[in-house]
């Protein structure tokens, strides 16, 4: 299944299935390819390239965000 996301939540592991943008905008000789490289993953993170589809059938998929834990409100005083 593809994916579009922002280059911001790529990480290691994501199967990379295509970038947005111009070929000249990203220092790559393929756009398909495994995330393995801590290198490549700052190279992309600081380059133009915005946006770009991710296959999770063949890498990770994004992070699941983390449910909002809410501090409970506190008990009532129980009047005597």
């Amino acid at each position: 299944m593809l994916k579009k996301i922002p280059v911001a939540q790529l990480r290691l592991g994501m199967h990379l299935h295509a970038l947005e943008g111009a070929w000249i905008d990203h220092p790559f000789w393929k756009s398909r390819f495994t995330l393995r490289d801590p290198v490549d993953l700052r190279r992309l993170r600081e380059g133009a390239v915005v946006e770009c589809w991710i296959d999770v059938s063949k890498g990770l998929d994004i992070a699941a965000p983390e449910p909002e834990v809410r501090p409970r409100p506190p008990a009532p005083a129980s009047v005597p």
